[in-house]
């Protein structure tokens, strides 16, 4: 049975990661990323967090993976912050589950089931 999480991405995003239990796996180029994301594949993690600069080159790696049931990989913000990729994957994810866009920050159009008030 796939058990832990494992976290790839830059020496500083991983290493706060550490006392949780999660295993860290610092990366810094698609190379060392690909062997990163095999050896989690192969270790049996039930969860890979990757950073999203590190899942842009290992997005077609990444695709493959959605297949597949283990492990569940989350595409999280680094320590310099959003490039807004990991939000668009999971509003596409819950777009496909729901049908509908519910995550978008805009509110629901006036009128739309709301008494207008003057």
């Amino acid at each position: 049975m796939p058990d832990g999480m494992a976290f790839l991405g830059s020496s500083d995003s991983v290493k706060g990661f550490t006392p949780l239990g999660v295993a860290p796996y610092p990366v810094h180029d698609r190379e060392s990323a690909l062997q990163a994301l095999r050896g989690c594949v192969r270790e049996g993690y039930a969860i890979v967090c990757v950073t999203e600069e590190i899942a842009e080159l290992l997005e077609p790696e990444l695709k493959a993976l959605r297949f597949q049931p283990t492990p569940a990989v989350l595409v999280v913000p680094s320590m310099t912050g959003s490039t807004g990729l990991g939000l668009r994957r999971l509003k596409t994810l819950v777009e496909k589950a729901v049908g509908a866009d519910i995550l978008s920050r805009e509110g629901p159009a006036q009128g739309a089931g709301e008494a207008k008030r003057d």
